[in-house]
C-alpha cells in the first residue's frame, strides 16, 4: 500500500510540475482576483446594455484619455462615447442603433491596449409609451396613433401580405401622430411599424384596410346542430338593449321551419350595475349576478362575479395586449386565459385552436369577432365572459377569418380539423359560418 501511495504521489506532482510550467491565461477581470496580480480586478463591468443605453464600468485605474470600444465576434471594432472620467470608474454611452449582440469592451490609454470583459447589447424599448392604435380603418381616411415619445420626422410603414412596404404620411399630434391611409392602399391587413431614430419598431401586427366601414349592432346569433335524426338543436343569444338591457341564452328543438322553446337563461341588468340571472333553465349555471368595470375606452378591465353558492362575488381581471386583444381573464382563485394570437389574429381560444389560410378573408374592422360567439354559445358555464362580447365592451376581432377549427381528436390522440366558410352580406359582414355540418347564423341592426 506504501508503495501505491508514494506512485500516486509522484504522479500528481508531476502533473502540477507540468501545469505550473505551461503559459496560461492573465486572470479574468472581476472582483474576488488578486489586485497584486491582475490590475483589473477590481474592475466591475455589466453584464448587459440596451442599445441607446449607458455603460457604467467601476475601476480606479482609469486615466483622462481612456478611450473605450466594443469588438464583435466577427472582430469588427466600434468607438463608443466616453461621457465621464472619474477616480472610480468610467461612463460611455452606446448609441441606439448599435447591432445587437455579444461585444469584447476594450479599454485603450496612454498607449496601452487592455481587454475589460465583454457586455451583451440588447435591443433598445420602444420609445413609445401609452401606445394605442386603432383596429383598421377606410381607405382615404387619417387615423389616429396615441403614445408618447414620437418624434418629429418619424415614419409610419404598413407592410402586406406579400412583404411589400408603403410608407403612409405621419405628424405629430397633440396625442401622438395623424397617420393618412393612402386612397390607393389595397384592401388587406397589415403591419405597421415605426421608423425613428434609425430603428423600426412594431406598432402594430393586425391592421385592416377597407374600401368603406359600416357599423352595425350585433342583435342575435343562432347555432345549429344535430339533435337527431330528423331534429336539430338550436342555441340562441338575444341582446336587447332597451332598458332595461337583457340577455337571454335560449335552447330550441328545431322540426322543419318550427322551433319549439325548451329552456332558457335570462340576465337582466339592474340598477345596481349587476346583470342577474332572473331564469336559470340550464342546471349548469354558475353565475348568478355579474357587474363590470370599463375604462374610457368603454373596455371591460374587471369583472365582479357572484358565482353559484357564493356569498361574496370574485373578481376578475381583463388584460389586454400592446395592440388590444384580450389575452387574460383572471381572478386570485381562477384563470380563464389562454387566448393567443399570431399576426393579430387568435388562433387559440381556450382549448381551441383556428388557422388563418386565405389573405383575402378580411374581417370589417367594425364587425364582432364571429368567433367568439360561437365558442361563447359552446359554453354556458361562465357566461360573464361572453356578456361583454355581445355588447361590444370588449372585442377587438381578429383582422382576418379562420378558415378551419381544430379541436381534440374525438377518439384517439391527435386532432381533429373542420373547415369553416362564410356567407356575407354587402357591407362584409358575416352572417352565416359553417364548421362541417353545424351552423351559426348573425343577426345585426343598424
Amino acid at each position: 500500500m506504501k508503495k501505491i501511495t508514494e506512485v500516486l504521489l509522484a504522479m500528481m506532482l508531476a502533473a502540477v510540475a507540468v501545469s505550473c510550467g505551461e503559459k496560461v491565461d492573465p486572470t479574468p477581470v472581476g472582483p474576488g482576483k488578486d489586485p497584486d496580480k491582475d490590475p483589473l480586478a477590481n474592475c466591475v463591468l455589466p453584464a448587459s446594455v440596451k442599445a441607446g443605453g449607458e455603460v457604467q464600468v467601476q475601476w480606479d485605474g482609469f486615466k483622462d484619455d481612456a478611450a473605450i470600444s466594443l469588438v464583435g465576434e466577427d472582430s469588427a471594432s466600434e468607438m463608443m462615447q466616453v461621457k465621464i472620467v472619474t477616480a472610480y470608474g468610467l461612463t460611455f454611452g452606446v448609441p441606439i442603433d448599435f447591432p445587437t449582440g455579444v461585444y469584447t469592451v476594450v479599454l485603450k490609454q496612454q498607449g496601452e491596449t487592455m481587454e475589460l470583459g465583454s457586455i451583451k447589447v440588447d435591443a433598445p424599448d420602444m420609445p413609445v409609451t401609452g401606445l394605442k392604435v386603432p383596429a383598421g380603418a377606410v381607405q382615404g381616411e387619417v387615423v389616429s396613433i396615441d403614445g408618447i415619445g414620437f418624434k418629429d420626422g418619424c415614419k409610419v410603414i404598413a407592410v402586406g401580405q406579400d412583404g411589400t412596404e408603403y410608407e403612409l404620411p405621419a405628424e405629430l399630434s397633440v396625442s401622438g401622430i395623424s397617420v393618412t391611409i393612402p386612397e390607393t392602399l389595397a384592401e388587406g391587413t397589415y403591419q405597421l411599424y415605426l421608423i425613428q431614430d434609425g430603428l423600426r419598431w412594431l406598432l402594430s401586427s393586425s391592421f385592416s384596410v377597407v374600401a368603406e366601414v359600416v357599423v352595425k349592432t350585433l342583435e342575435r346569433v343562432d347555432y345549429y346542430t344535430s339533435y337527431d335524426d330528423e331534429r336539430l338543436l338550436r342555441l340562441t343569444w338575444e341582446i336587447s338593449r332597451e332598458e332595461p338591457v337583457t340577455l337571454t341564452l335560449s335552447q330550441f328543438i328545431v322540426t322543419g321551419d318550427d322551433a319549439e322553446l325548451d329552456i332558457y337563461d335570462q340576465y337582466v341588468l339592474g340598477s345596481d350595475g349587476f346583470f342577474e340571472l332572473v331564469a336559470d333553465g340550464f342546471e349548469e349555471s354558475n353565475n348568478m349576478k355579474m357587474s363590470y368595470t370599463r375604462d374610457d375606452e368603454g373596455k371591460v378591465i374587471l369583472a365582479d362575479v357572484l358565482r353559484y353558492g357564493k356569498k361574496e362575488t370574485t373578481p376578475f381581471t381583463w388584460t389586454y395586449d400592446q395592440d388590444g386583444f384580450l389575452t387574460d381573464v383572471s381572478s386570485p382563485v381562477a384563470s380563464l386565459s389562454s387566448f393567443e394570437y399570431e399576426a393579430g389574429n387568435m388562433v387559440t381560444f381556450r382549448n381551441t385552436a383556428f388557422e388563418f389560410g386565405d389573405p383575402s378573408l378580411v374581417n370589417n374592422p367594425s364587425a364582432p369577432d364571429v368567433i367568439w360567439a360561437y365558442m361563447a354559445l359552446l359554453d354556458n358555464v361562465e357566461p360573464f365572459m361572453y356578456v361583454p362580447y355581445f355588447l361590444g365592451w370588449y372585442t377587438k376581432a381578429s383582422a382576418q377569418l379562420p378558415t378551419a377549427m381544430l379541436v381534440a381528436a374525438s377518439e384517439g390522440s391527435g386532432t381533429d380539423t373542420y373547415p369553416i366558410t362564410y356567407e356575407f352580406d354587402s357591407d362584409g359582414y358575416v352572417v352565416k359560418m359553417y364548421l362541417g355540418s353545424d351552423k351559426v347564423e348573425y343577426f345585426y341592426g343598424e
